[in-house]
């Protein structure tokens, strides 16, 4: 088989994403996955997904350049390299099952071992640290009948990803970062991404074990820089003539610019479970996990910090609109979802919620279960006695701002422009308090404290 023909096992959002790149890049690929009807829709043309630059990808496919199927074995005899993109739940212990990957690396090395040339594979699922060498690659090795350098090579490839932008994180990384069990294993998934990647993103060649830290690791430090950011805008919030926004970007100069935007509390399908995962394989080898453990009760923190501004702000009986259910712009997934989790508090404490979203509202719908109302356009928020802006929308542009002429906008991302701030009833940017009778200064005591403190 030529080096220009590879496989992907796991079909789901990213698997594809992948094919959609890999074929752009002139690949011959094929792909792998247990729904029969995904396998059909793909190969029949009637597949959709509204994550960027795939369907794209796919009208751009060449007679016989893709096929989909549901043999494992099909995929191996066409193809040198397979990547496997499977689902790693999370598990009652905080880590992450590696059932799913097994079972794909075990039909991949049965079928590898009825080969004559050599075959890679490439986890690119997300797994804890001594998975490759406790049960990937014995997997592999034990189902091929061939031991690592002799015609089986295995590297953990993790990618770099956000829903909404997965094509992006793909062909324009930071960089590519490999654990390899060889050098030619290794060099075999380089090869694959440099002519995958559009931008000259560096390849990191490791360990396998050395790669799985990394990976998980990077999330957390991601994590660690949104919390921190957030326990600014909590500070600025409660003292005078402070704006977190000019205080991030002081930092930033020394600190970088990424993820470090007071807001809302992190959510998504990723960062708060391997934040949890790494704390509990921490916990696992005996190093303690104070840091990941603060970072996720920090998070937490902070959600019911935003809550009490918005309680604060509307009796009970009183109306809340949410715009942005999604865990964040670009896409309906609500895993994690602040916005979400803000509806849900608000109803449970006796407020009356609307929200919207401009791609989640029918998951937010089934999550919700009529808690809250989903609202057909993001003004039906704004009529709202509050409203509040979890996500920093594109379309918070175009929306009608005088339909909040009477309402208190309580905005977690200081979204708005001066010409919207002035059309509302009351504007409420988190992270800028131009109060000087905020509550924490007038509180009874506090310049007596103030002054213990700094005596």
């Amino acid at each position: 088989m030529t080096s220009d023909a590879v496989s992907v096992v796991g079909l789901g959002k990213v698997g594809v994403t992948l094919v959609a790149a890999l074929t752009t890049a002139g690949y011959r690929v094929t792909g792998v996955d247990v729904v029969e009807a995904q396998v059909k829709a793909l190969n029949d043309g009637s597949f959709r997904t509204n994550e960027p630059g795939v369907m794209e990808g796919l009208a751009r496919l060449k007679p016989g350049q893709f096929l989909a199927t549901i043999d494992p074995a099909e995929a191996v005899h066409r193809s040198s390299l397979s990547f496997i993109i499977v689902p790693t739940p999370s598990n009652t212990l905080g880590g992450f099952s590696n059932r799913l990957i097994i079972e794909a690396l075990r039909a991949i090395g049965k079928a590898a071992a009825k080969k004559t040339g050599p075959h890679v594979v490439a986890v690119v699922s997300t797994v804890l640290p001594k998975s490759s060498s406790a049960q990937l690659i014995p997997a592999l090795e034990e189902a091929a009948g061939r031991r690592m350098g002799d015609h089986l090579g295995f590297c953990y490839n993790p990618s770099f990803i956000a829903q909404g932008d997965v094509m992006k994180g793909l062909i324009t990384p930071e960089y590519v970062l490999i654990g390899e069990s060889d050098p030619q294993s290794g060099a075999a998934v380089e090869a694959v991404h440099r002519r995958m990647v559009t931008n000259d993103a560096p390849a990191v060649r490791v360990t396998p074990i050395e790669a799985e830290i990394t990976k998980i690791a990077s999330n957390t430090h991601e994590t660690m820089r949104v919390a921190f950011a957030n326990m600014l805008l909590a500070l600025c919030n409660e003292v005078p003539d402070a704006d977190v926004d000019r205080i991030t970007h002081a930092l930033a100069y020394r600190l970088g610019r990424r993820f470090f935007k007071g807001a809302v509390p992190y959510g998504g399908p990723c960062w708060p479970r391997d934040n949890r995962a790494l704390a509990a394989f921490m916990d696992l080898v005996g190093v303690p996990s104070t840091l990941p453990n603060a970072i996720d009760r920090a998070n937490s923190d902070h959600g019911h910090y935003v809550l009490r501004q918005v309680l604060d702000a509307v009796p009970r009986g009183g109306t809340v609109g949410v715009i942005g259910l999604a865990y964040k712009p670009g896409t309906s997934m609500i895993d994690r979802s602040f916005g979400i989790d803000l509806a849900d508090w608000l109803s449970a404490e006796g407020r009356f919620v609307v929200g919207w979203d401009p791609m989640a509202n029918e998951e937010a719908r089934r999550a919700l279960n009529g808690r809250i109302r989903i609202a057909e356009k993001p003004e039906d928020c704004l009529k709202c006695n509050a409203a509040v802006i979890a996500l920093p929308l594109q379309q918070l542009t175009g929306m009608d701002w005088s339909q909040a002429a009477s309402t208190v906008v309580i905005d977690c991302w200081r979204a708005l422009d001066e010409a919207k701030r002035c059309k509302v009833g009351r504007y409420m940017p988190l992270g800028i308090q131009r109060d000087l009778k905020s509550r924490v200064i007038t509180t009874p005591g506090y310049r007596e404290r103030f002054d213990h403190l700094t005596n």
